[in-house]
């Protein structure tokens, strides 16, 4: 099919103004997934698929405006649990990303091996697989067709009942994927540092500070620090400051409905993916809404 891109103006003008300046782009085509690492840090470390033991499912739909019919809708879904007595966990993740010029649909597998070598600490070493579908425009801004690339990532994570951390890279490998002589588009390939900790304030309150650098190549370095408050394991809110090209708030709420379900609410002051949409296209906000259902839990999840 060709469709093309003057339907809608605003991305023709973000176009025309890339061209002219001659830059070589690098967009981020997994952005949204990224970005919801606190509320499962599977999306980016896949070293963490499988240490919450429980059998859990994480699905979160985001939206650019809730005033404006039609607005564009992007889901992403995850899932992991363990095999071989706790040793090996599972997963797998899906996006659907339609916020950006550039959709983004993908599938994504993750394993671990998960090692205990002393009572209370975990150490966990992870890998990720999948396909990235990406739409493909030619010269004369024709979206020409869509184009299916590998994706690959590795991680590793330790953590103990108070402290976590974790090192990875969900993007190893770097390709093209637009024919355009004028927007060129790369894989963005960001290297995550995370860790965190969380503590008993007292019989009710817990409180989880956690800091995220990262950093993707030809980009500006940035971090986000933050802390979520729990409390009596029925409410939780939480609160990050997140710096690089852009400056922006994500502020968040949960409800632990009941053992099995938990809803949540996060609201990102700025677009995640704002980096796409300079120019004439508006800056605006972004809504996220989160249902988690883990079928048997055995204990509160933290994350």
């Amino acid at each position: 099919m060709n469709d093309t891109l003057p339907k809608n103006p605003l991305i023709l003008a973000f176009i025309i103004l890339f061209s002219y300046q001659g830059i070589t782009s690098s967009f981020a085509q997994k952005e949204i997934l990224h970005e919801q690492y606190q509320q499962s840090p599977i999306f980016i470390n896949p070293a963490f698929t499988g240490l919450r033991e429980d059998f859990n499912m994480t699905l979160q739909l985001s939206r650019r405006w809730f005033t404006y019919q039609n607005s564009p809708v992007s889901q992403t879904f995850s899932a992991d649990g363990t095999i071989a007595q706790g040793k090996v966990g599972l997963g797998v993740q899906a996006l659907n990303d339609n916020t950006g010029p550039f959709h983004t649909t993908g599938i994504y597998g993750s394993g671990s091996w998960i090692l205990n070598p002393v009572s209370d600490v975990k150490i966990s070493f992870g890998v990720q697989g999948g396909i990235n579908v990406l739409p493909v425009y030619d010269s004369g801004f024709n979206r020409s067709t869509n184009k299916a690339l590998a994706s690959v990532g590795v991680g590793a994570w330790v953590q103990n009942e108070k402290i976590y951390g974790g090192i990875s890279m969900p993007e190893l490998l770097s390709q093209s994927y637009g024919t355009s002589s004028m927007v060129r588009s790369m894989y963005s390939q960001p290297v995550f540092l995370m860790a965190g900790a969380n503590f008993a304030a007292d019989e009710k309150w817990l409180i989880m500070p956690a800091i995220l650098l990262a950093h993707e190549k030809n980009r500006h370095f940035r971090f986000d620090i933050g802390t979520r408050l729990w409390y009596n394991e029925r409410a939780g809110v939480g609160a990050t400051y997140r710096t690089g090209p852009i400056n922006y708030l994500a502020l968040s709420g949960e409800l632990q409905v009941s053992k099995n379900i938990r809803l949540g609410y996060i609201y990102n002051s700025k677009l995640v993916n704002y980096r796409q949409f300079t120019g004439s296209y508006p800056v605006t906000s972004m809504h996220e809404i989160m249902l988690k259902f883990v079928p048997s839990p055995t204990g509160f999840h933290k994350n």
